[in-house]
């Protein structure tokens, strides 16, 4: 087993999820109301205008805008930003400040000019703490990252195979006992104070496996192990009282590279994971498609796409004396033979690739999983070998997201659930 801690630059953003989608992956007991700093749930169901709830719908206006960027403002910019009056805003900063999810910042000297300084407030990111957990059959990412999404700490392990249930389950204890100590780690660095001390709040874990509409995990293939000798289960009972959740992989990588990747602003999109594992997620018309079942893009068991064998053709070209890895470094720095067994690779998933871009039309088609340094060369060869046969060209690109997309779109399905149950934001 080889490890490895490094760093991973910190996700920003202020609008956790992938608009129009909506996982309902939700398979542990929800968080406790109350036990945490500001967990303080919205109201479902009411309606009305009485004093009460606007003060809510108030305050939540001024920690959205907040949260948008870690830039403390003053009560008049606040005011100016949501439209409120003075009174109205000081009110609603009254009741995040007790609530925990607003700190009075330190103020800023104005040059030239005397008198009191102007109170200003931010948002407490580190009130509390997400995670998003990439549980793969040949390792684990995992990443804890603050309410901003900032990255707090990142873990990987890799394994030749996390098949056995009973190791997959001893590595998953692992990662997380290291994403939630007291003491974080991020480029080999310890940093210690708001890692430990952020409450989580949520958990997502991506899976090689179809998860359906209500956070199942309706079958795999690649890990059946893991569901008979119920490891979902278990991942579940180390987050007592929080929020756990479980979804496809690349759906979830989907999700990240629509949030910060190479799906921004685009409608129609194809996210591939290509490697010993291989997976497909759709975007369509702005929405990830899921599917009735969950089961949407699940194309691994059909024979004429070419995707059952093509993990088994793709290892039986790798050289005795070398792994997948070095030859996908080696195939980004141009060796002839890492080139012609990307290639190769290719070809034999190409069939596949094919049905799906014909049948949802995709802007563009990002490529991830093991492949990615060398996805230029991959995407080249499916390029050639898919387009003459499409009406209309697509554009082949490397995920911009990079190597820890699905950990990324878990961390952004934790987000979303922090936002809308913790905050009420929606």
């Amino acid at each position: 087993m080889e490890q490895t801690v490094s760093t991973t630059p910190g996700v920003a953003g202020s609008t956790p999820g992938v608009a129009g989608s909506t996982p309902g992956v939700v398979v542990a007991t929800p968080g406790v109301v109350g036990t945490t700093p500001g967990v303080v749930m919205a109201t479902p169901g009411v309606v009305g205008t009485t004093p009460g709830v606007l003060r809510q719908m108030n305050s939540r206006a001024i920690l959205d805008e907040l949260l948008r960027d870690d830039v403390s403002r003053t009560v008049t910019e606040l005011g100016r930003t949501v439209g409120l009056s003075r009174p109205t805003v000081e009110a609603a900063l009254a009741d995040l400040v007790d609530q925990g999810w607003v700190t009075e910042a330190e103020a800023i000297a104005t040059p030239n000019k005397a008198g009191r300084r102007a109170k200003r407030f931010a948002a407490d990111a580190s009130a509390g703490s997400v995670l998003g957990v990439d549980l793969g059959l040949h390792g684990i990412v995992g990443v804890r990252a603050d309410l901003r999404g900032v990255t707090l700490a990142r873990v990987e392990e890799r394994y030749a195979d996390l098949a056995d249930a009973e190791q997959a389950w001893s590595s998953v204890q692992d990662v997380v006992r290291r994403l939630t100590s007291s003491v974080g780690v991020v480029g080999g660095a310890a940093v210690g104070g708001a890692v430990g001390s952020a409450p989580v709040l949520g958990a997502t874990f991506g899976v090689p496996a179809v998860v359906d509409r209500d956070g199942a995990i309706d079958y795999t293939v690649a890990v059946p192990e893991w569901v008979e000798r119920r490891v979902p289960g278990r991942i579940q009972d180390l987050f007592p009282g929080v929020a756990t959740f479980f979804d496809n992989d690349a759906k979830l990588a989907a999700t990240a590279e629509a949030r910060w990747g190479r799906f921004r602003g685009v409608r129609d999109g194809l996210y591939l994971v290509m490697g010993r594992q291989i997976g497909a997620a759709l975007v369509v018309d702005g929405s990830l498609a899921r599917g009735a079942r969950g089961a949407a893009g699940e194309m691994g068991g059909i024979a004429s796409t070419g995707w059952p064998a093509a993990p088994a053709r793709l290892e039986a070209r790798i050289p005795s004396d070398t792994d997948l890895e070095s030859v996908f470094a080696a195939a980004a720095q141009g060796s002839v033979s890492a080139v012609e067994t990307v290639r190769a690779f290719a070809a034999d998933v190409a069939p596949g690739v094919v049905q799906l871009v014909t049948t949802i039309d995709p802007e563009v088609v990002v490529v991830g999983g093991e492949v990615l340094p060398a996805a230029e060369v991959f995407c080249a060869a499916l390029d050639e070998i898919v387009t003459p046969q499409l009406r209309h060209p697509v554009a082949f690109s490397p995920s911009t997201v990079g190597r820890d997309a699905v950990a990324r779109g878990a961390l952004a399905r934790s987000l979303s659930h922090v936002r809308s149950a913790h905050m009420g934001l929606g």
